[in-house]
C-alpha cells in the first residue's frame, strides 16, 4: 500500500462557468525516515461549487467505510453547507455533485470563515454508531468577529442523511445562529479523527496560524460534546523551539481502516499547510490517550502539552509558495503502489 495526500486549491480556474471550479491534487506521502524534499503533485480533477457565496472546499476527510474522500465548503454566514463526495481517484465522470446539507434546526448557521473536516463515528448513538462527517467552523481573526471554534456533524445515512447539526449539550441561540462559537478563544481549522482506535476524544484539531496570537498547536476534540481542549504546543524538531509557521492548515491520520485495506503500518499524524509545507507530528500519544480533555500526563516524552512537528516535504502545488492559491483542505488515502 502507499499513502497519498489530497488537497484542493481555492482559486476558480474557469471564471466563464457558473459557480467556482476548484482543482483537486494528489501527492505521495513520504515514508520515514526521510529528509524534507520537494514533492510533485498530480492533478486529479475539478470540482464545481455553485452556492451562495461560492465558498471554498476547505474540509477534507477519508470515509472509513469505503476509503473515498469527501469535502465540505468553508462556513459562510447564512450560506449553504455542501458536501462533495468521491473526489479522489478514480475521479467521477461527470464531475462529482455538491449535496446540500439541510440545517437541523432550520435556524442553524455555521460559525466562522475557516473549516476542517474528517469522518468518524456518531457517539451520540450508543449502539453501532453510524459514520458522520465532522466539521469545524472556526474564526481566528478578531477583526472578523469572535475568535473561536464550533463543531458540527453532517449526517450520511438514515433519518439524518444530508443534515447538519451543531454538537453541544445545550447550544445557545447565538451558537446555533453562528454568531458565537461554542469554544470561545480556541481556534482550529484542521481536523483529524483516529478511526483506527475509535473514541469520542480520539481526534485532534490543528492551528498553525498565529492570527489568534497563540502560535502553532493542537487541540483534543471531544466528538460527543464539541469541546476543544487547552492547547498542545508544537515544537520544531530542528530547533526544539515553538514552531513558527503562521499558516492555515489541514490535518489527517494515515490509518483509515476501510474494508479491503491491508495497510498495517504504524499510525502517523500529518499536517499540510496552505503553502504546501508538509509536517509529521509526533509525541502526541500522551495527549490522545489522556482521559477527558486534559493536556495529558506530565511524564510524557515531550512533557505535558507539547508535541513535535517535523518538516517532511514541500508539495509543489501551483502558486502555493507565492500565496496566490491556498491549499487548506487535507486528507490521506491508502492506495495501491500503482494507484
Amino acid at each position: 500500500m502507499a499513502l497519498y495526500g489530497y488537497t484542493i486549491g481555492d482559486v476558480d480556474v474557469n471564471s466563464t462557468l457558473a459557480g467556482e471550479q476548484f482543482q483537486v491534487y494528489r501527492f505521495l506521502i513520504p515514508v520515514p525516515p526521510v529528509s524534507a524534499r520537494i514533492i510533485s503533485p498530480e492533478l486529479v480533477g475539478t470540482v464545481t461549487v455553485n452556492v451562495t457565496g461560492n465558498p471554498d472546499l476547505e474540509g477534507l476527510g477519508t470515509n472509513y467505510t469505503n476509503g473515498r474522500v469527501s469535502a465540505v465548503n468553508e462556513p459562510n454566514f447564512g450560506g449553504t453547507t455542501v458536501r462533495v463526495s468521491s473526489i479522489d481517484r478514480p475521479f467521477p465522470s461527470p464531475a462529482p455533485v455538491a449535496v446540500t446539507q439541510n440545517r437541523v434546526p432550520a435556524t442553524l448557521n455555521r460559525f466562522g470563515s475557516e473549516t476542517g473536516a474528517d469522518f468518524g463515528r456518531d457517539f451520540s448513538v450508543a449502539t453501532n454508531p453510524p459514520a458522520v462527517l465532522y466539521n469545524l467552523g472556526a474564526n481566528a481573526d478578531a477583526s472578523d468577529g469572535p475568535v473561536g471554534t464550533s463543531l458540527y456533524k453532517l449526517g450520511l445515512s438514515g433519518t439524518s442523511a444530508n443534515t447538519i447539526q451543531i454538537i453541544d449539550a445545550t447550544p445557545t441561540a447565538a451558537e446555533t445562529a453562528g454568531t458565537t462559537p461554542t469554544n470561545p478563544g480556541i481556534y482550529a481549522d484542521g481536523l483529524a479523527v483516529d478511526n483506527l482506535t475509535p473514541g469520542r476524544t480520539r481526534a485532534f484539531g490543528s492551528d498553525f496560524s498565529n492570527v489568534d496570537g497563540d502560535g502553532a498547536q493542537l487541540h483534543k476534540v471531544d466528538l460527543l460534546t464539541g469541546q476543544l481542549s487547552a492547547p498542545i504546543q508544537l515544537r520544531d524538531s530542528e530547533t526544539n523551539q515553538l514552531l513558527a509557521a503562521n499558516k492555515d492548515s489541514g490535518l489527517a491520520f494515515t490509518r483509515v481502516p476501510f474494508p479491503g485495506n491491508t495497510d498495517t503500518s504504524p499510525q502517523r499524524l500529518i499536517a499540510l499547510l496552505e503553502n504546501g509545507f508538509l509536517y509529521e507530528i509526533t509525541g502526541y500519544e500522551d495527549e490522545l490517550n489522556a482521559s477527558g480533555l486534559s493536556l495529558g500526563s506530565a511524564t510524557g516524552t515531550n512533557g505535558a502539552g507539547f508535541a513535535t512537528a517535523t518538516l517532511i516535504g514541500v508539495v509543489n502545488l501551483p502558486n502555493a509558495l507565492s500565496g496566490s492559491t491556498d491549499y487548506e483542505g487535507f486528507t490521506i488515502v491508502n492506495e495501491g503502489i500503482n494507484g
